[in-house]
């Protein structure tokens, strides 16, 4: 279980009265949740590539660099032509483990 702090300025109350995300808090705890999950298990999708990259802070160019590959290769990841190896995916879930580790600092 992970409990994460989203700022109020991120929450508004819906029509019902319930308490609702906004945008910039559903991309952040997207961001959490690639942060959290592995991408060996599962096939990831083009979504968690482009949420853990932005996660991690890095660009197209720099992830690709860390892990071997053109910017174009990573880009065809995140718009779903193309699919990670199973080498390129060890590579990634390497970089996802270390920067968690370090402790990863969100921009919100």
């Amino acid at each position: 279980m992970l409990y994460v702090e989203v700022p109020g300025r991120w929450v508004t109350t819906d029509r019902s009265g319930e308490p609702a995300f906004l945008p910039p808090a559903v991309k952040f705890l997207d961001q959490v949740q690639a942060l959290a999950m592995s991408a060996v298990s599962r096939p990831p999708s083009p979504g968690y590539v482009t949420t853990l990259r932005e996660a991690l802070g890095l660009t197209q160019k720099e992830l690709g660099a860390r892990i071997g590959v053109h910017k174009l290769t990573v880009s065809r990841w995140e718009r779903g032509t193309l699919r990670p190896s199973a080498d390129a995916l060890e590579k990634i879930d390497k970089l996802r483990r270390e920067a968690v580790r370090r402790g990863v600092t969100i921009a919100s």
